[in-house]
C-alpha cells in the first residue's frame, strides 16, 4: 500500500449547521483521489465565507479521507503534514509557498500543482482593475513579489504538476521534475460519438454557436454582443446561446435587448455541467466560441472538444498550442469580436464538421480519467 497522501487545495469550504458546503468539482475529484491512490488520504482545507456557485452540502463523516478544516489565514504546519509520504499542494495559493520548509522539517515529499503563470496573473489584474491605475499598480507590485516566493518554492519542491501549456513553459525549468497535464471534466463515456457527429452533419439551418463560462472580463464576456452584432451585420444565419453567470450578465442582457438581438441571442444563465450543458453542446450546437482575453488553462476548451465541437478562440498562450496540436478549431486576435465574426462567417459546414472530428479525437486522447491517473502515477514515483 502507498503512503499517506495529503492534499492542501486552494479551494475553501463553508461550514454550517447542515454540514460542509463544498465545491462540486473538487468533491468529485476528492472521491477520485480516494479511489485511485493506493493508500490513505488526508485533506487540509480552509474554511471561508465566499459563495461557492456550484457546490453542495456534504457530510464530513462520509468523506473518503481524514479531514482537517483550518482557518482562512492559518499557517499550514508540521501538524497537518506529519505522517505523510507525499503532499500535493497548490502553488497558485500564496498561503502555501512556505511549505518546502515544513516538508523538509517532517521529511515529506512535496509536489506543487500550478495553473497560472505570472503573465496570466498580470493579464487578469489589468482586466479586473481597468480604470483604477493606483490599485492596478499595487496589485502588480504584489504579484511580482509573490512570484519571487513562488519560484523559490517550486525550486525547492520535489516536483510540480503544471496544468496547461503556459504554466509548463514558465516553470518546467525551475522544478526538479515536471508533469504537464490538461484539465477537464469529461471521461470517454461522456464524450460525443461518431453517431453524434453524423447526426450533426445532416443538420441544416442557422449555425448554432455556444459560449459558456463565467461572464467576467477575463473570459471576454464583453465581446459576446459585439460579436453577435457583427455576425448579424455580415448576413450570417446563426444563433448564439450563452450559458453562464457573473458580473457582466446584466449588461449583456441589456445589450441584447438594446440591439434587438433577442431572436438570435439567448442568455440562459448558469446550468449544471454534466446534466445540462454537455447534452446541449453535443446535441444542439455546431461551434464553441471562447473569446478569452487571458491565458489561464480553462477546461472549457477541452470539454467543448469532448462534446465534438470545434472551438473558435483567441490568440492566447493556452489556446494557440492546443489549437495547433488538435487542429480542432480556429484562432482569432484577442479582443477583436468583429474580426472573429468575419472569420466565422466564411466557414462552411464541411470544414466545421471536419474540425469537429479532429477536436473530438484530441479530447479523447486527453480524457479526465486518463489525465488524472497520470498525475497519480507521478505522485507515486516520490514514495
Amino acid at each position: 500500500m502507498g503512503g499517506l497522501l495529503v492534499l492542501t487545495p486552494s479551494v475553501h469550504v463553508i461550514e454550517g449547521p447542515e454540514g460542509l458546503r463544498m465545491d462540486d468539482k473538487f468533491h468529485e475529484g476528492l472521491r477520485l483521489h480516494a479511489a485511485e491512490w493506493d493508500g490513505p488520504l488526508r485533506l487540509v482545507i480552509r474554511r471561508g465565507t465566499t459563495p461557492l456557485p456550484f457546490s453542495s452540502i456534504v457530510d464530513r463523516n462520509e468523506l473518503p479521507c481524514e479531514l482537517h478544516v483550518i482557518d482562512a489565514d492559518a499557517r499550514i504546519g508540521a501538524t497537518e503534514l506529519e505522517g505523510a509520504a507525499v503532499v500535493l499542494a497548490a502553488a497558485d495559493d500564496a498561503r502555501q509557498l512556505h511549505l518546502p520548509s515544513v516538508a523538509a522539517q517532517v521529511d515529506v515529499k512535496l509536489v506543487y500543482a500550478i495553473e497560472y503563470d505570472l503573465r496570466t496573473r498580470l493579464q487578469i489584474a489589468r482586466l479586473d482593475l481597468a480604470g483604477r491605475p493606483l490599485k492596478l499598480a499595487r496589485s502588480c507590485q504584489w504579484l511580482l513579489g509573490q512570484e519571487i516566493r513562488r519560484r523559490r518554492a517550486l525550486k525547492r519542491a520535489d516536483g510540480i504538476q503544471a496544468n496547461g501549456y503556459p504554466a509548463a513553459k514558465a516553470y518546467s525549468r525551475v522544478a526538479q521534475d515536471t508533469l504537464v497535464y490538461l484539465d477537464g471534466r469529461m471521461n470517454l463515456e461522456s464524450m460525443a460519438t461518431a453517431e453524434t457527429l453524423a447526426l450533426r452533419g445532416r443538420r441544416t439551418g442557422p449555425l448554432r454557436i455556444v459560449s459558456a463560462g463565467r461572464l467576467v472580463p477575463m473570459k471576454g464576456a464583453q465581446d459576446l454582443v459585439p460579436f453577435a452584432r457583427a455576425l448579424r451585420d455580415l448576413g450570417t444565419e446563426f444563433r448564439l446561446d450563452i450559458y453562464g453567470d457573473g458580473p457582466l450578465a446584466s449588461s449583456i442582457r441589456a445589450e441584447i435587448a438594446r440591439h434587438d438581438l433577442g431572436e438570435i441571442v439567448k442568455l440562459h444563465g448558469a446550468v449544471d455541467f454534466a446534466r445540462e450543458l454537455v447534452p446541449i453542446l453535443q446535441n444542439e450546437a455546431d461551434l464553441f466560441y471562447a473569446p478569452h482575453r487571458q491565458s489561464d488553462p480553462s477546461c472549457i476548451y477541452l470539454e467543448a472538444m469532448g462534446c465534438g465541437l470545434p472551438v473558435f478562440g483567441c490568440s492566447r498562450r493556452m489556446w494557440v498550442p492546443m489549437c495547433r496540436q488538435s487542429k480542432g478549431g480556429w484562432i482569432g486576435k484577442s479582443g477583436d469580436p468583429v474580426g472573429h465574426a468575419s472569420a466565422i462567417s466564411m466557414l462552411d459546414r464541411t470544414s466545421v464538421l471536419a474540425a469537429s472530428g479532429r477536436a473530438l479525437a484530441f479530447a479523447r486522447d486527453h480524457d479526465f480519467l486518463g489525465q488524472f491517473r497520470r498525475r497519480m502515477f507521478h505522485l507515486g514515483i516520490f514514495l
